[in-house]
């Protein structure tokens, strides 16, 4: 009955979104060629509409042609930083734009700097919600089914009491405040898991991390196996395996979307790697030079946003990095993982780094500590902070930190325990991350 009224519901409210979905379906997200001709064609009207409307990229009309568009005339196209996007808002809008009650102002990041200003519009929600629904299809998860969310807002961040909700009840998912956890908590809210048995969990990932952990830790019955999606961040071997385990050998993957985007690639059931939304954007990786990394290698993610009309984001380094999974030269449509932001690597004084996956492996799995963030504040030093688990074994952390001083022997490490390791606005943890 509660499933039959979700579905009424999302048909009604969601119809558009779920018209998309069916298209999606009916396409072979491993038919790259095929869905690369769909996703060029959507590409063109974008770029056309941008040279044609919109003052940052009128320049670019007779010098990229679209007739006959080639990567190498897409790439005369700039390449947009954050920086680009706050000191040149207006020059990025489309003031020709007639739809503007479909208009939604929206910020990101802010995490380590100053937030991001920009503007979404209802299609390209419409299409970011239709690819969301699309990841659950694609790992099987039935997208009326019954769910929890371990999500949370920062305006109630210290709300970990349900209420009931009516949007909530409709969409037959219940929402548990993780932006705050304690052990306390951790309990109330597996004791509701086992009471409500969903067939799917949406989290932070750090968010499942943790429950996981204290499961396990304290051998917690599940009684239930739902479906984990985890997003906010990367999904470590380490943590998908935690994760795994403390709910019945759970089928765990990952999502990765961001606010300027919505939905940008997810895991798929019994596939390798994170199939890019080609129906939402066009995505690239790109190496310190501003050149397409090869498969195989690790380079930043820019995306071209494909379904807004008023402010595209054209060329834009979002700031988070990847592995590229294909071979395709015009863009990538697969990704062998995302690896984490960009500031998410450790400088060493020689100009090399370190990428931030080998610290976090160092501290995943340790009994003694429960959580930890590493900050570079100088190239001669660390900050690190430590939430530590009773009981706590400092040789372990010593361990720890004589290998990180094996890798830089020239940094000096100032070691901070705290209650709690801060969120960003958007849920996240920041493992490791430079403020240089």
């Amino acid at each position: 009955m509660k499933q039959s009224l979700t579905m009424i519901y999302r048909r009604l409210r969601s119809k558009k979104a779920i018209e998309i979905l069916k298209l999606l379906k009916s396409r072979d997200i491993n038919n790259y060629s095929s869905n690369l001709i769909y996703q060029k064609n959507k590409l063109l009207v974008v770029l056309d509409m941008a040279f044609s409307n919109i003052s940052f990229y009128k320049s670019m009309q007779g010098h990229c042609d679209l007739k006959n568009l080639t990567y190498s005339e897409f790439c005369k196209i700039p390449v947009l930083t954050k920086d680009m996007v706050r000191d040149n808002p207006d020059a990025l809008i489309n003031q020709s734009y007639k739809k503007i009650d479909e208009v939604n102002k929206a910020t990101s990041g802010g995490s380590t700097g100053e937030p991001l200003t920009f503007f979404r519009t209802n299609t390209q929600n419409i299409h970011g919600q239709a690819a969301y629904y699309y990841a659950l299809e694609l790992n099987k998860v039935d997208i009326f089914g019954k769910s929890i969310d371990l999500w949370g807002a920062e305006r109630d961040m210290h709300s970990t009491h349900t209420s009931f909700n009516f949007k909530n009840f409709l969409n037959n998912r219940l929402t548990l405040n993780t932006f705050v956890m304690s052990d306390e908590i951790i309990s109330r809210y597996i004791e509701q898991i086992n009471s409500t048995k969903p067939i799917f969990i949406k989290a932070y990932v750090h968010s499942v991390y943790d429950m996981a952990k204290y499961i396990n830790k304290n051998n917690i019955k599940i009684k239930c196996k739902p479906v984990i999606h985890c997003t906010t961040g990367p999904l470590y071997p380490e943590m998908r395996d935690e994760i795994s385990k403390a709910f019945n050998n759970a089928h765990v993957y990952n999502f990765y979307g961001s606010r300027e985007v919505s939905a940008i690639a997810s895991e798929a059931h019994e596939n390798e790697g994170m199939f890019v939304f080609y129906d939402n954007l066009f995505l690239e990786i790109l190496d310190d030079d501003n050149q397409p990394v090869k498969k195989g290698e690790e380079g930043e993610i820019v995306i071209t946003t494909l379904n807004n009309f008023y402010m595209p984001l054209i060329r834009y380094k979002i700031g988070d990095r990847a592995v590229k999974g294909d071979d395709l030269e015009f863009g990538t449509l697969k990704m062998d993982k995302v690896t984490g932001r960009t500031l998410g690597v450790i400088h060493k004084a020689d100009g090399t780094k370190i990428d931030g996956q080998f610290f976090t492996t160092l501290f995943f799995a340790k009994p003694s500590i429960k959580s930890f963030q590493l900050i570079q504040k100088d190239i001669n030093l660390l900050e690190l902070n430590i939430v530590k688990n009773e009981p706590f074994n400092s040789d372990e952390l010593e361990a720890v930190l004589n290998r990180i001083m094996t890798e830089l022997p020239d940094i000096r490490i100032k070691v901070n325990f705290c209650e709690r390791i801060d969120l960003t606005q958007t849920g996240k943890i920041m493992y490791v991350y430079s403020e240089l």
